[in-house]
């Protein structure tokens, strides 16, 4: 028979009945009760065996001896006997057996016990039935981180918020810096351009001057006014030949 069966030793109950989901097989040394699980059978009361019949199984346990539920110790006082896993076996002068609560102090004539066979603790079945079955998941954010995330995005949005203000007065001055200095060159008074002189005029506007008469003073015919210096007749008109 396997260990999952109900087939095992039962355990000591502190109490006058045992659980609603167990088979009560009577009491031991009091205060104490023989509990099997549900579904089994006490052929006796004497270390009891919680069988899978009627039929004894005693025989059968003291080859391969445990627990009729794998949640329970095993310990062993002139017979197996298990109690609940935390809980401390021991031994009672006389040949009884007990189970007391964790923490519990042992009285005169009680003498604790070493675990014949241990059961699985709850914490490693745990994590054995999570790692097999469960996928794993992201633990949730804390309040802590929660409002990390909180302040880090409102730093980032205030300093986007002062980067963008800061940008467009900038940008504000440049634009008004561009137009006074387009205000200022319109309004600045272009130099005047000059009269042309009248040497320019007289050098760039050539301008004729009728020829004089031809006059005969003495032997010499001036022939340009205003020049003062007689030139020598080089022919005169025929009436004078």
């Amino acid at each position: 028979m396997s260990d999952d069966s109900n087939f095992g030793w039962s355990i000591r109950r502190n109490g006058s009945t045992c659980l609603g989901s167990e088979v009560d097989c009577g009491p031991t040394v009091p205060p104490f009760r023989n509990c099997c699980p549900s579904g089994s059978f006490c052929p006796h009361a004497n270390n009891v065996a919680c069988c899978p019949t009627e039929e004894f199984c005693d025989d059968a346990l003291n080859g391969q001896p445990h627990c009729a539920n794998s949640t329970w110790d095993l310990y062993i006082n002139g017979g197996y006997f298990c109690c609940d896993k935390g809980t401390i076996g021991y031994a009672v002068d006389g040949g009884s057996n007990g189970c007391g609560e964790p923490g519990y102090k042992l009285q005169e004539g009680e003498t604790s016990l070493k675990v014949v066979s241990a059961a699985p603790t709850t914490t490693s079945s745990s994590s054995i039935s999570t790692s097999t079955s469960s996928p794993s998941t992201t633990p949730a954010p804390t309040a802590t981180q929660s409002a990390s995330a909180e302040s880090s995005s409102t730093t980032a949005n205030t300093g986007a918020i002062a980067g963008g203000v800061v940008g467009g007065v900038a940008g504000a001055a440049i634009l008004i810096a561009l137009a006074w200095y387009f205000i200022r060159r319109s309004r600045k008074p272009q130099p005047l351009q000059s009269e042309p002189s009248e040497q320019m005029a007289t050098s760039n506007h050539y301008q004729p001057v009728p020829p004089a008469e031809l006059s005969v003073e003495g032997s010499s015919v001036s022939e340009l006014p205003g020049v003062g210096k007689p030139t020598p007749v080089a022919e005169l008109p025929t009436t004078y030949r």
